[in-house]
């Protein structure tokens, strides 16, 4: 049965000559949006282009809008390890009518904040199911509720130029929501448009009165002070900071303008923090690079990703944080290969300083003591793996079949009775697991 959703979308397309670009690396989100558009909902017309590269993107991007079809454009947060707020930018500036949806994995609030500064319509966190992927195709395409097409109709006549029906819009707005900082936004750049300066500004601050953490009327702010108080540029500036702290030219902007200020100190802290977050967008590049060597190298030659690996850790190593886990594990892994187990031990000892409580880095280490026969020191791990983490053994059925062997082996027959019988209520048929549990019964 098709929903209001479908419904939104297929109009979209069908009836409006709506258009997607797709930019990503990843054909599975191209795989699952085609299977959406086409297999979900039906959509029979030619309605989606996919690229892998930035430049033939945003010639379709052109193409399409020139030929006068709405465009909507999915992007990558991070593509080929890069990330992609400058293409994201350019096509906000170029094309200001087109709707665009970020692809990103699971991310910070600090940067999700900073995409929506970016100009994102939507942001989707994979992986997403068909259900999600309709609903926010439907959110993007067609705002939900009466205020956020007006809105939305305020926007597109802000674009075409159309000032004095902005204003109708903004006074329709505020006759049924008082105050609303949008239709305030609206507003202020209509009189900004006319030249009412005054006006725009008193429409400005209103905006930011009524919510404080709403971007948008604080960067009009921000812009209206530029190059005529220093004072109150360098207020409006630091409350985005504040708000979205990863952008980069923004930390340099303020640096600057203490410079000018002859405040050399708090110049430096500002430039200090731009060069981080510069080294971290460097760092996930570099990350992406290094991986993808090392995961090309995993299972023909881990002496060799064991060596890219390595240097990831090292190059990472004043920025090493949980989110490292992974490549840790796939190191130790490498090195288990190759048997070296100690070394195994080592870097595994190494994470858990970066994340100290995680289970999977106790069992792990386990694993690598089992490698060395060193079996009581793998059951010691084991067992702090099963006590941080009382799900572990449940997590997978060999897990569960490693750890009570080793508690069987070194005579620790009752945890690996506990260990067996909880793991049977996740996989009730496992022939090995029910041998291991006749092992681990009292004799009589």
């Amino acid at each position: 049965m098709a929903t209001r959703y479908d419904k939104i979308v297929r109009e979209f397309y069908e009836g409006q000559d709506g258009f997607t670009v797709l930019l990503s690396d990843e054909p599975s989100f191209y795989k699952l949006l085609r299977g959406t558009l086409h297999k979900i909902l039906a959509i029979r017309r030619d309605c989606l282009a996919y690229f892998q590269d930035q430049a033939p993107c945003l010639n379709e991007i052109k193409d399409k809008v020139g030929s006068g079809q709405p465009v909507l454009v999915f992007v990558e947060r991070l593509l080929k390890g890069r990330p992609s707020a400058e293409f994201i930018l350019n096509i906000r500036k170029v094309f200001p009518e087109i709707k665009v949806v970020v692809l990103t994995d699971e991310t910070s609030q600090e940067e999700l904040i900073f995409l929506h500064e970016l100009g994102a319509n939507n942001i989707i966190t994979k992986p997403v199911s068909v259900d999600s992927l309709v609903q926010k195709l439907a959110f993007t395409i067609k705002p939900q509720g009466k205020l956020a097409q007006l809105v939305e109709a305020g926007k597109k006549f802000l674009r075409d130029g159309e000032l004095d029906k902005v204003l109708v819009i903004s006074s329709k707005i505020l006759e049924i929501k008082p105050d609303s900082p949008a239709a305030l936004m609206l507003q202020g750049d209509a009189q900004s448009g006319m030249g009412q300066r005054d006006e725009a500004l008193k429409s400005y601050l209103q905006a930011h009165e009524q919510s404080k953490v709403f971007m948008e009327p604080i960067k009009k702010l921000a812009d209206f002070y530029k190059g005529n108080n220093n004072d109150q540029y360098l207020h409006y500036l630091k409350k985005l900071d504040s708000i979205s702290p990863l952008n980069t030219e923004r930390k340099c902007e303020i640096g600057k303008v203490h410079l000018e200020r002859e405040e050399l100190d708090e110049a430096e802290i500002y430039f200090d923090q731009a060069v981080r977050c510069a080294v971290k967008e460097a760092y996930n590049y570099l990350s992406q690079v290094m991986s993808g060597i090392a995961e090309s190298l995993f299972d023909v030659a881990p002496e060799k990703a064991e060596k890219y690996y390595s240097k990831l850790l090292q190059v990472k190593a004043s920025s090493l944080s949980a989110d490292d886990l992974e490549t840790y594990n796939r190191l130790g892994i490498a090195l288990r290969k190759q048997g070296k187990w100690q070394k195994a031990v080592e870097n595994y000892q190494a994470a858990l300083k970066v994340a100290p409580n995680e289970p999977g880095l106790f069992y792990n280490i386990g694993l690598a003591y089992s490698d060395g026969k060193e079996y009581a020191r793998c059951a010691k791990y084991f067992k702090r793996a099963v006590r941080s983490d009382g799900m572990i053994h449940k997590s997978a059925v060999s897990v569960a079949r490693n750890i009570a062997g080793i508690f069987l082996k070194v005579g620790m027959t009752e945890e690996a009775r506990v260990v067996i019988e909880e793991a049977l209520t996740e996989f009730p048929d496992d022939a090995k697991l029910k041998v291991l549990l006749k092992k681990s019964m009292p004799q009589s």
